[in-house]
């Protein structure tokens, strides 16, 4: 984790906007240094200079059919994607600590399974005809490496959506968790605009972070502690962690993210958080959670003073401090539900979370 504020704001905007001299770089990157062991590196660093798209990364359109075992053919290539005059939903899933960027290149049948693995509720309530959202929406979903740092996860999103959306559309970005911070950063003014963004949907982001991703609130919890460092032990993990700074925030002892510190210090001065509609997972007790994990995970966040949680993320971390256009809490939802996932498709609490964040969609100014 950076500490010094300068110099993350010298590598924030380094990051977001475009590189120069890129293919100097990239010839003298493959005079000096490429050989055919180092080819998926290359590949890599490539898509880090904005030369290649990222292999890790893709936006898919999603295809409705009739079987809630959703295939894989039903999940196409966005550029090959039928073009209409639909408004467009575009999904982001959150983070997925089994992923290291030490691994191979993911495949498409991984990235689909990411994908899925999120979001499969939603999708089959999308082309069952919930809420009649398949006769306005078209659906993309958008896959990443999430062990990546959000700051070049966030740039690659921003080049993804302005490669394959027009300022024409009007696309609505839905978010689950580590998700929203990419969305945010590939929103920022420094990264550049997307006018085609009408509105970002965030369910459960840890706008403000959360303490399962600081080391001091993970060396205070033997329980966690071991499997809490093994979550967080990547770029994209560590920068996942809580920040004491925010509007009313709870103070965590050594808790601080300058990463999201600078990005939200951003949006603050662009007026950005107006184009944002926040969900927050509320657990009314530690034992309504669908899994332990979760109900682990509220039950250490209760003990530590945060009261209002998903099991993971903390309520005002998830509403941006009241600071986005609308915040809406949703009762009895741990973190992973809140990406509509509950373990039966037909649960009442997927299918209204499901309603709300359309019916939300079709409200907004």
């Amino acid at each position: 984790m950076f500490r010094n504020k300068r110099f993350l704001q010298l590598l924030f905007h380094f990051i977001v906007f475009s590189f120069v001299f890129q293919t100097c770089i990239y010839d003298f990157y493959r005079k000096e240094f490429v050989s055919e062991k180092q080819k998926n590196d290359e590949v890599l660093l490539l898509a880090l200079l904005g030369i290649l798209p990222n292999p890790n990364q893709k936006l898919f359109g999603f295809i409705p059919g009739t079987s809630r075992n959703l295939s894989n053919s039903q999940f196409l290539n966005a550029e090959w994607f039928p073009k209409s005059n639909k408004k467009k939903l575009v999904f982001v899933h959150g983070w997925n600590p089994a992923e290291r960027d030490s691994d191979p290149i993911t495949n498409d049948e991984k990235k689909i399974q990411n994908i899925k693995n999120t979001f499969s509720n939603g999708l089959i309530h999308f082309q069952e005809g919930r809420d009649s959202a398949n006769s306005e929406f078209d659906i993309y979903l958008y896959t990443y490496r999430t062990s990546n740092s959000i700051l070049v996860n966030g740039r690659q999103f921003h080049s993804t959506l302005r490669s394959n959306f027009s300022d024409s559309d009007s696309v609505t970005i839905i978010a689950h968790s580590m998700g929203g911070l990419v969305t945010r950063v590939a929103m920022a003014k420094e990264t550049g605009s997307l006018p085609f963004v009408r509105l970002v949907v965030t369910l459960a982001s840890p706008q403000f972070g959360s303490p399962f991703a600081s080391k001091s609130f993970l060396n205070s919890n033997n329980f966690v502690n071991e499997l809490g460092s093994y979550l967080v032990d990547t770029q994209g993990g560590q920068e996942l962690a809580y920040t004491n700074n925010g509007n009313l925030q709870t103070n965590l002892s050594g808790a601080s993210n300058d990463v999201l510190d600078l990005l939200n210090d951003s949006y603050l001065n662009s007026g950005l958080n107006s184009k944002f509609i926040s969900f927050a997972g509320i657990l009314s007790n530690c034992t309504v959670g669908e899994t332990f994990y979760y109900n682990t995970g509220c039950t250490l966040l209760n003990n530590a003073g945060f009261t209002s949680s998903d099991g993971i993320v903390t309520s005002n971390s998830a509403r941006l401090g009241n600071l986005s256009y609308k915040q809406i809490n949703v009762s009895d939802c741990d973190h992973s539900m809140m990406a509509f996932q509950t373990l039966s498709v037909d649960d009442i609490k997927s299918r209204n979370l499901f309603s709300s964040v359309i019916s939300e969609i079709r409200n907004y100014p």
